[in-house]
């Protein structure tokens, strides 16, 4: 009778147990409920302000978590989650929320305010709108030197010269500045590592340095506001991220190296140079770094312009005389989309203006405006020649370098607007914003 009354108790024990258990979980099953106080519906802020999150969070059982973001349209997280302190399962939440992504644009944004029981999370949002910070030029960045020192200068407000800013040892193969991250990269041929400088504090983020011998160690060198991509003549391409970390890896044909990268849509682009023959293809590369197609190419590429996700301009020159292709990366077809001869010398250099207007920089001392639109070439600037050109969207100026100087325009109206020299042979110049 005794074990009897044990078992009867017992089971008695487990029913209870299992069916609290049961409600606990049909309560959870809601969540915490969320009920915002502040910020009011569609209230406007700058990147750098606080806003005031006021909230009532309440469960009937209780509250395991608590935390306050900011979310896009998309609601992808464009700020970090900041956790709340849980005080009952009744609680009133007051946070300032400081906004300092100042790589977000003005729009649509929501105060995300997630909580959880322990068993069901509960999410609720107050729509938002942020004002961007005003996007400024900060810096011209010249890039010069030799063969064994690569420098970088700016100029000054006034244009009256160049003031030094920092010395890279080695030679040069490729320069670019990340306005997102604010560095400075600095890519080697023989003897000159691959370099990143962060700007805020003039330190190097990273270095990788090269294997000196009669072969060029570092082949190419393309770069983007947060990517950076390197070739060796080993026939390796590493993808870098900002503090240098490896994320991409590809690899060129047996016996060739590249001499030129760039992108078409999500597709690494690369030109590619037999070690022996001197032929050339194009190749396009997989998103795993896998080469996908190749043609050959009979022109040496000065610039790969991306045109559209599917189509790649490639200006270059041919036996001694500059031409402008078209890739089709799609049909991995390259074709002539000018039909007529350039100004006899070559192509120095190429830009994108937008999808239908490019320039060039011709030995000639002219700067031709292609466009592919109405298949015309025409001069832009007469009395330049450009090893370099950049366009700064902001302000809708064009800046020219040449050997020994920058110029910038108006680009509307091709008026001359400032100009300074360099002492020593421009290698490369880079237009550097707040963000």
């Amino acid at each position: 009778m005794s074990c009897f009354k044990t078992v009867f108790y017992l089971a008695l024990l487990l029913f209870i147990l299992f069916s609290s258990s049961c409600k606990k979980r049909e309560a959870d099953e809601h969540g915490p409920i969320v009920s915002f106080v502040t910020p009011g519906y569609n209230q406007s802020y700058n990147v750098f302000d606080n806003i005031a999150v006021t909230a009532t969070v309440s469960d009937e059982t209780e509250i395991t978590f608590v935390s306050v973001s900011l979310v896009d349209e998309q609601y992808n997280q464009v700020m970090p989650a900041v956790s709340i302190p849980v005080t009952s399962p009744s609680m009133t939440l007051n946070k300032l929320y400081y906004v300092d992504n100042i790589h977000m644009e003005s729009g649509t944004y929501y105060v995300m305010i997630a909580a959880s029981d322990g068993t069901t999370e509960s999410r609720t949002y107050q729509r938002v709108q942020i004002v961007a910070v005003p996007r400024m030029l900060k810096n011209i960045f010249v890039v010069s030197g030799g063969s064994s020192q690569t420098n970088f200068s700016t100029i000054d407000s006034a244009f009256t010269g160049l003031q030094p800013y920092y010395s890279f040892n080695g030679d040069f193969i490729g320069s670019y500045a990340s306005s997102y991250f604010q560095q400075l990269y600095r890519c080697g041929n023989y003897t000159g590592p691959f370099q990143a400088l962060d700007i805020e504090f003039n330190a190097i983020k990273f270095s990788l340095s090269p294997t000196v011998s009669a072969n060029p160690y570092f082949t190419a060198f393309y770069s983007n506001e947060k990517k950076s991509y390197v070739s060796r003549y080993d026939g390796g391409i590493t993808g870098y991220n900002y503090d240098g970390s490896i994320f991409y890896n590809a690899s060129v044909s047996t016996g060739y190296y590249a001499t030129k990268m760039g992108f078409c849509g999500d597709a690494l682009i690369t030109e590619e140079k037999d070690k022996v023959s001197g032929n050339t293809k194009l190749v396009t590369h997989f998103t795993t770094g896998l080469a996908e197609k190749e043609r050959a190419i009979s022109q040496q590429a000065v610039a790969l312009c991306e045109k559209n996700v599917d189509n790649l301009f490639v200006f270059g020159n041919d036996a001694g005389q500059g031409v402008i292709q078209l890739f089709d990366k799609v049909n991995n077809n390259l074709w002539n989309p000018y039909p007529y001869t350039l100004p006899t010398g070559t192509i120095l250099s190429a830009l994108k203006i937008d999808e239908n207007t490019y320039l060039i920089g011709h030995s000639s001392g002219t700067v031709l405006k292609y466009q592919y639109s109405t298949s015309s070439v025409t001069t832009y600037l007469t009395g330049y020649t450009a090893v370099q050109l950049r366009y700064d969207d902001l302000n809708n100026r064009l800046i020219v370098a040449e050997a020994n100087k920058i110029s910038v325009f108006d680009y509307s109206t091709a008026g001359l607007l400032h100009s300074v020299n360099s002492s020593e042979t421009v290698l490369d110049v880079h237009l550097l914003y707040n963000r």
